[in-house]
């Protein structure tokens, strides 16, 4: 491999470095990344630069010879896997700059925005970090969301963190935003002018899984943003999510899943009991519509009917009926797990009408690889086929 320890001898193989204002902060931060391994976070509002220097940490890692990997958990502006999902590359095979839609690693969330799914998403941002060090490889990049404000961002960085255990926390802001959260979040904090004074604390290289000379096991550092991250407007952002998605979905193909072999999961199902034809005939008096599916937990009941009730069904105390329609189920994306949770693909649910013994899905997914969905997770959003959001439900 050629020798692309200077940045500027990377730019005729990586033509996204051409893009980038490598700022020396920048660069003595990559220089600490590589010297301690462990998993290295990059947190920052939206727009200061994340996804750029979390490329940059990336190729740094690959031009000094090293596996690495990049773990991308931005739902709405991924870089790795289409949107409403969390993605891992692998550097190598993959060089530095390669924005795959379809990553080494996914794990389905079903929506763009992590509040109302933080234990999702860090239960999925473990899961894809314990594959690379199941992989043998202790450097990896995880560029986190957005979400820098509020509770739920305490909630959801804190929680990342202690599961984590960072060598480092690379902070990128403009000003003073992040200074509540960093507080949260503890460590020992620096500001990047003070980076080349630090020696790394005793017993700190290493996986970076609470190994560490200091107390809280990692370390924050403040980096300035680049002057080229620009802001994007609400609509910039709905485009690039679209495309993404018509991209994802562009070699897609139908795809027959029979409904024996699946478990649901999200919204609404995947905590219950599934009815019997004899309690789902019960349901349909109560209702007065057809009942296709149902389960019940508890006193509990949820189903899928063919229409909207009109009933205001009398139900003993303690009971209660909740409902959808096969209708609102059109076009709903999902995801397509295996039996050990991997995300093998995502799909979308087709019109057409109910089909007891199978549902047929639009999904880029072999029929050979379909034989292991056992899962399927139902997300929050429907799409058109071209990609085009059309509503959240």
């Amino acid at each position: 491999m050629p020798d692309f320890s200077d940045d500027t001898r990377g730019l005729e193989h990586f033509p996204f470095l051409t893009h980038l204002e490598i700022l020396p902060a920048w660069a003595d931060a990559a220089r600490l990344f590589l010297e301690r391994g462990g998993p290295v976070m990059v947190l920052g509002a939206p727009d200061t630069g994340k996804s750029p220097l979390s490329r940059y940490l990336v190729y740094r890692n690959f031009a000094a010879g090293l596996p690495g990997a990049l773990v991308d958990l931005d739902l709405g502006q991924s870089h790795l896997g289409p949107p409403a999902t969390l993605g891992l590359g692998l550097y190598p095979p993959r060089i530095p700059g390669d924005d795959s839609l379809f990553p080494e690693g996914l794990y389905f969330i079903g929506q763009t925005s992590p509040v109302g799914s933080i234990l999702e998403v860090v239960v999925g941002c473990r899961a894809l970090v314990d594959e690379t060090v199941c992989g043998g490889i202790n450097r990896v990049v995880v560029n986190t969301s957005g979400l820098v404000q509020g509770s739920g961002a305490l909630r959801l960085k804190r929680a990342q963190v202690e599961l984590l255990r960072p060598s480092l926390i690379l902070a990128l802001q403009r000003d003073r935003e992040l200074e509540p959260l960093l507080r949260g979040l503890g460590g020992i904090t620096l500001n990047a002018a003070e980076n080349l004074t630090v020696a790394t604390p005793p017993g700190t290289v290493g996986d970076g899984y609470g190994k560490g000379g200091n107390p809280a096991g990692w370390q924050v550092v403040r980096l300035p943003v680049s002057s080229r991250a620009s802001r994007k407007t609400p609509e910039d952002r709905r485009r690039y999510r679209e495309e993404r998605f018509r991209r994802y979905f562009q070699q897609a193909r139908r795809l027959a899943l029979p409904w024996r072999s699946l478990v649901w999961e999200g919204l609404p199902w995947g905590r219950g009991e599934p009815l019997d034809p004899k309690e789902l005939q019960q349901c349909h008096h109560i209702l007065g519509v057809p009942v296709l599916y149902g389960e019940s937990a508890g006193g509990r009941k949820m189903l899928l009917v063919e229409e909207a009730s009109r009933e205001n069904p009398s139900l003993p105390p303690g009971e209660s009926l909740h409902w959808l329609t096969w209708e609102s189920l059109h076009l709903r994306l999902v995801g397509l797990l295996d039996a050990a949770r991997r995300t093998l693909a995502l799909g979308l649910i087709l019109p057409a009408a109910w089909n007891p013994e199978e549902m047929v899905i639009m999904t880029p997914l072999t029929t050979d690889a379909a034989l292991g969905v056992h899962f399927l997770k139902v997300g929050k959003m429907r799409l058109t086929l071209t990609g085009k959001e059309l509503v959240y439900v």
